[in-house]
This record gives C-alpha cells, sequence and structure tokens, in this order.
C-alpha cells in the first residue's frame, strides 16, 4: 500500500505552466535572473564590483565593459525556475531565489579557484589571479551576503523556510568543501566510499536547494518541496560521478581539460575508490602505482592508472551508479509532480546535467 500511494502526484495538476518559461527556459531565465544579478553586485564596494563584474564576465579586469552578459549557464537558476513552473507558478514569483543561488554558486567558485590555484574559468583570469587572493576571498563573502540579502526580504512562510534552505545549504557545501580537502590527504590503502560521498556536498547540495526554493517560493508544500530537493540532488550526485569518469577517459577536444586532468593531481574520485576497495589485482596493483608516483606521475604511468582502473572496474561501477542515480530522481520527478509540459522540460534539463550540462 505505502508503494501504491507514492505513485500518485503529490501535487494535483493547476493547470498548465507559463508557457514561455516551458518554452525557451534558458533565455527567459537570463532575461529574469541578469539584471537583478547585476543590480547586487553594483552595490558592493567598487573594488569588490569590480571583482565580481570580471568573474562574472561584464568587464575586464580595469572596469572595460566587454560587452557580454556572460554569468555562466545560470543553471540552478534554471532549476528553480522550472521547478516553479511545475507547480503553475510565474517565473516572477521565484526571481529571489534563482538570483540568490546563483550568487551562492559564485561564490564557492571564487573560493574553489583559490584552493585548486586554477588561473583560467571561462576563457578568462580567475579573479584572485587578476586581483589577488585576498580580494577574491572578500568578494565570495560578498556574494554570500548578497545571496541572503535577496531572500530577506521575501515575507511569509515561504520566504522564511527559503532563508533557511539557503543557509543550511551553504552550510553543507562548506562541510562538504572540508571533506574534499581532507579526502586528498587520505592514504590510498584507507579512502572509503564514505568520504567521498562527503565530499560531494559542495557540489550536490545547492542544485537540490534551487529545486526546493524554487518550489518553496512557487508555494509548494514543504514535503513537495523536500521530494524535489532529494530529486535535483541525486542528479547532482549523478553529475559528479560522470564527471569523475570524464576528467580520466573524457576527449580533451570536448572537455577542455588534459587526459587524465583527475589522476595527474592524484585525486580519489568515485572510479579510483571503487578500483582500490575491489578486492582485485587490478586494484591493488593500482595503490601500489599512486602510492609511488603522487602526483609526480609520467604519461605512461597516468594511463596506466587508468587501464587498472578500468581492469578493476572502477570505471564500469562509476558509470552505472551515475545512470542510477539519475533514473531514481527521474523516477521521483514522476511520482511527485503531475504530467505537464514542465515537469517534461524539468526531466530534460536533469538529463542535460548529468550528460552534458557543464
Amino acid at each position: 500500500m505505502p508503494e501504491r500511494a507514492a505513485t500518485r502526484p503529490v501535487l494535483e495538476a493547476t493547470g498548465p505552466p507559463p508557457a514561455e518559461m516551458v518554452r525557451d527556459a534558458a533565455s527567459v531565465t537570463r532575461g529574469l535572473v541578469l539584471p537583478p544579478l547585476r543590480s547586487a553586485v553594483e552595490e558592493l564596494h567598487p573594488d569588490l564590483a569590480l571583482l565580481c563584474g570580471h568573474h562574472f564576465g561584464w568587464c575586464d579586469p580595469q572596469g572595460r565593459p566587454t560587452g557580454t552578459e556572460d554569468a555562466g549557464k545560470l543553471l540552478r537558476a534554471r532549476v528553480a525556475f522550472l521547478a516553479a513552473a511545475a507547480t503553475g507558478t510565474e517565473p516572477a514569483t521565484v526571481v529571489p531565489g534563482a538570483v540568490a543561488v546563483e550568487l551562492l554558486h559564485n561564490f564557492s567558485l571564487l573560493h574553489d579557484d583559490i584552493m585548486d590555484a586554477d588561473e583560467r574559468r571561462r576563457g578568462r583570469a580567475t579573479a584572485w589571479a587578476a586581483f589577488g587572493v585576498p580580494q577574491a576571498v572578500l568578494g565570495g563573502d560578498a556574494l554570500t551576503a548578497l545571496a541572503l540579502r535577496q531572500l530577506t526580504p521575501v515575507g511569509g512562510e515561504a520566504g522564511r523556510a527559503a532563508v533557511t534552505m539557503l543557509v543550511d545549504t551553504l552550510h553543507e557545501m562548506i562541510r562538504g568543501q572540508a571533506a574534499d580537502l581532507a579526502l586528498d590527504k587520505i592514504p590510498v590503502d584507507e579512502v572509503t566510499y564514505r568520504h567521498y560521498f562527503d565530499a560531494t556536498y559542495k557540489t550536490t547540495a545547492l542544485l537540490g536547494a534551487a529545486a526546493a526554493i524554487g518550489a518553496l517560493l512557487g508555494g509548494a508544500s514543504g514535503a513537495l518541496a523536500g521530494l524535489l530537493h532529494r530529486a535535483a540532488g541525486g542528479v547532482g550526485l549523478a553529475w559528479q560521478i560522470a564527471n569523475d569518469v570524464e576528467d580520466i577517459w573524457g576527449d580533451p577536444a570536448a572537455t577542455g581539460k588534459q587526459a587524465f586532468s583527475d589522476l595527474r593531481l592524484g585525486k580519489k574520485t568515485l572510479p579510483v575508490i571503487a578500483a582500490l576497495r575491489s578486492g582485485t589485482d587490478a586494484g591493488e596493483r593500482l595503490a601500489v602505482l599512486m602510492r609511488q608516483t603522487g602526483t609526480s606521475a609520467s604519461e605512461e604511468e597516468l594511463r596506466m592508472q587508468a587501464d587498472l582502473i578500468e581492469a578493476a572496474g572502477g570505471r564500469r561501477h562509476a558509470e552505472e551508479l551515475s545512470a542510477r542515480h539519475l533514473r531514481d530522481s527521474l523516477d521521483g520527478l514522476a511520482r511527485s509532480l503531475p504530467p505537464t509540459t514542465a515537469r517534461d522540460e524539468l526531466t530534460a534539463l536533469f538529463g542535460l546535467i548529468v550528460t552534458r550540462g557543464r
């Protein structure tokens, strides 16, 4: 009986969702999000506004306009809008939440670039490389404050729930980032799946929050928002695992990264952990090789690592796990939402995120 009840939509259909949001979610998202996003950044101290403007691609480090409205793919904002559209809500209702999740996402990018010592992002110098580490750290902090300011004026229970969700998400992202840094220090003989999944919260938490905040601001129940949160979080995990596979075996021409990019950095991603914990001869040989080479592996040794991971079943296990998390998330959408075009678009977007949504 519980399984039968779970197949009924949590939300009854309330009419067609806003047509333009569903028809062209990417274009409508940019039109709704970019103006308030730029306005929010302009509230900052001029030095921080310049740094963030460069990060978003609106100007160069000298403040000269680039003539573009870059700001990335606004993927999380799109998730928020489509989650709300699936409840029949007008997109304008969700703008504060959509802007907030994009600001929080970019806070994490500014700090990630510093921690990873990445000097390029989206074809331009990263903020710390152009303005220095102290300014980039402060810029990330400023975007966090701006994210919270988007939601604090939203009244009622929906506003309070959305603010709580954003604060909890920030906490999860920071814990995930700390776990990710700790993962680098764990010896290959001791690393476990738990270490990996703890680290993935840096990525998955915000995608889940985007869907939940969109639903909450659209007037959905807490139960439905929770279901969407879990579904989108599962998509985030599927995305992360698929990215792990791509970072080892992906075509550099398609990924824009060097072959074996994660292995070069000694990253213990899911395919690596699956191989190390496989109990196979290939897994044992991989552990020995990783201990010997560290982050100084030659091209031949990197190729050997990739071959050993595959021989130990690490690639296959990762691909199957990614597909399973995506399938479970899409099944959750089908059980939770009535059959509408908006649900179909959200389903399609979730699939795109995992395959090549970056």
